[in-house]
C-alpha cells in the first residue's frame, strides 16, 4: 500500500502512482481536496475507509499469518516516497526486512562508557515504554515509525494530538491535549513531545508556550532537518532536548551519548554521537572563509558478522550497495571529534553564475529566527548574485528584518550577501513536503517570473 502525501499537487502524485501502478485509491467519508485532481488525471477504483469511530466500535475478524520471516522477509510491508523537496516524490519500498532491521536499530548494545540516546523514549532500564506525543504526519515515515514500529519494538505509548495545519495550531493543539492527559492522570503528561522543525520555530518563538510545555513533558524532540541555533537555545533554557535523527531510507539513526550525561546542560544540544553500528564515513564537500569544513555523511555496509550480524535497513533498500552517500551535511565539534552537528542536506547547495557555492541553511536560520519572520529561502543558483523570498508576519516590514539581515551579510562570502532590493516578499505560505520542510523547487517555480523581474531590476 502505498501511504502518499495529501499535501503534494494532483500532477506530484499522479506521477507517484503511476510509479508503483497503484489502481485502487481508499478515501474517507469526505474525500480531500487532491483527490478530485488525482482522479480526473488516472482512472482509478475508489474504496471508502472506515472512520475511526466505526473501527472503535466495530470488532474485526482475526487474520490467520502464518508465514515465518524466512518466508515473508523480501515482502512488501510499506510503500512511502522521498521528501520531495528538489523535484518529484519518488517511491520508496519498506519490506520486512527493512522493518526488522529498523527495529534492531532501536534496540542495539551501547558501547561501553555510553547509552544509548533512544533509551530516553522507552526507557529499557527502567523496564517500560513511554508515552511519546506524536506531531509527525501520520503518512510520512516519522509518523509509521511511530505508529509501528514505536510500540513494537520498543513498548512506547504514541499519542496524537488533533490535527494541524499551521505551526501555531499544531503548538496550541498539543498544549490543550497535554492539559487534558494532565487534568487527568496528574503532573507531567508526556515523557517527550516530538516536533517536526516548522513547529519546534514557533516554539522557540514562543516563550509563553515553551513554559507551558515544559510544564508538562520531560523533553522535546524534533526530525525531518535541521533547526535554528535560536529557537533550540530557547527550549534548551527550559527543558530538556532529544537530538536524534531519522530519515525514510534509515527510520531512526542509533545515536549514543555518554554514560552519566546530564541532560539538563544546554551546551551540546544541537550535536549528536552515532552508535558504531551506524558505520558512518564523514567526507569533506567544502570549508566556508572562517574554517568551518562540511561534510557529507557516507553510510556504509555492515559486513553482518558485527553487532549480532546487525546491517542498516537501508541496504535492504538498496542490497547491491556496498556504501551509500546519505545526502546529509555536518560540521563537527570544535573540540570533541565523535560529535556532529546536523547542518543541511547536500541538495540544499547553491551555485551562482559565477561557480561559487554557498550552503544557505545557516543563513536561512538566522533570518527565520527573527520574530517577524514566518518563512524564508534564500535563492542563487543559476542567478548572478543572492536573493530572498520571505513571508512576513501582519504588520512586518522589510525595514524591520533588515538589520538581521546585514549581520548575516557580515558572515558570508560576498557573493552570497543580499541587497535590501534582493528581497522578494510574498504573501502565499510556502508549498511543503509531507514533513512540514519548504518544497524548495515548486517554489522556485511559482515565483520564477517575480524572480526574473527582481534581478533585472537590479542589473
Amino acid at each position: 500500500m502505498l501511504f502518499p502525501s495529501p499535501r503534494y499537487g494532483a500532477e506530484a502524485l499522479v506521477k507517484l502512482i503511476e510509479s508503483v501502478d497503484a489502481e485502487v485509491m481508499l478515501t474517507p467519508e469526505v474525500p480531500i481536496p487532491v483527490v478530485e485532481g488525482v482522479l480526473s488525471k488516472r482512472s482509478m477504483k475508489t474504496l471508502q475507509i472506515p472512520g475511526v469511530e466505526q473501527l472503535l466500535k466495530s470488532a474485526a475478524e482475526p487474520y490467520p499469518y502464518n508465514k515465518t520471516f524466512q518466508e515473508h522477509s523480501k515482502e512488501p510491508l510499506i510503500c512511502l516516497h522521498t521528501s520531495g523537496t528538489t523535484g518529484f516524490p519518488k517511491p520508496i519500498l519498506w519490506t520486512h526486512e527493512w522493518a526488522n532491521s529498523a527495529g534492531r536499530s532501536m534496540n542495539l548494545d551501547a558501547p561501553p562508557g555510553y547509552d544509548l540516546q533512544e533509551e530516553l523514549l522507552y526507557s529499557r532500564k527502567e523496564g517500560r515504554g513511554r508515552r511519546i506525543m506524536l506531531l509527525f504526519p501520520p503518512f510520512h515515515a516519522s509518523g509509521v515509525i511511530g505508529m509501528v514500529l514505536f510500540p513494537l519494538t520498543i513498548g512506547g505509548t504514541v499519542i496524537y494530538p488533533p490535527t494541524w495545519t499551521t505551526p501555531e495550531a499544531g503548538v496550541e493543539g498539543a498544549l490543550k491535549a497535554l492539559d487534558v492527559i494532565a487534568a487527568r492522570d496528574g503532573g507531567v503528561a508526556t515523557d517527550c513531545v516530538a516536533l517536526v522543525p516548522p513547529l519546534f520555530e514557533y516554539l522557540g518563538k514562543s516563550p509563553e508556550a515553551i513554559r507551558r510545555i515544559s510544564q508538562r513533558t520531560r523533553q522535546v524532540g524534533w526530525g525531518g532537518g535541521s533547526v535554528s541555533r535560536a529557537a533550540g537555545e530557547s527550549v534548551a533554557a527550559q527543558m530538556s532536548i532529544l537530538n536524534s535523527m531519522a530519515s525514510t531510507e534509515l527510520s531512526i539513526w542509533p545515536t549514543i551519548r555518554p554514560s552519566g550525561t546530564d541532560l539538563s546542560q544546554t551546551a551540546y544540544w544541537e550535536y549528536t554521537t552515532f552508535h558504531p553500528a551506524s558505520n558512518i564515513r564523514f567526507d569533506p564537500v567544502s570549508t566556508s572563509t572562517d574554517g568551518t569544513t562540511l561534510y557529507e555523511a557516507v553510510m556504509i555496509r555492515n559486513n553482518g558478522t558485527e553487532h549480532d550480524g546487525y546491517v542498516q535497513p537501508i541496504f535492504s533498500i538498496f542490497p547491491d550497495a556496498k556504501e551509500r552517500r546519505l545526502g546529509d551535511l555536518f560540521t563537527q565539534h570544535p573540540r570533541n571529534p565523535e560529535q556532529w552537528k546536523h547542518y543541511g542536506r547536500a541538495d540544499d547547495l547553491l551555485v551562482f553564475l559565477t561557480n561559487e557555492k554557498f550552503f544557505p541553511t545557516a543563513a536561512e536560520q538566522r533570518i527565520a529566527s527573527h520574530y517577524g519572520v514566518a518563512e524564508v529561502v534564500m535563492v542563487g543558483t543559476r542567478r548572478p548574485v543572492a536573493s530572498l523570498i520571505v513571508r512576513l508576519e501582519d504588520g512586518v516590514q522589510v525595514s524591520d528584518i533588515w538589520g538581521l539581515v546585514e549581520d548575516v551579510n557580515k558572515d558570508s562570502p560576498v557573493y552570497a550577501r543580499v541587497g535590501r532590493e534582493m528581497i522578494l516578499v510574498v504573501e502565499e505560505p510556502f508549498p511543503k513536503t509531507a514533513k512540514g520542510t519548504v518544497q524548495k523547487k515548486a517554489l522556485l517555480e511559482m515565483y520564477e517570473k517575480d524572480l526574473d523581474a527582481l534581478y533585472a531590476g537590479s542589473s
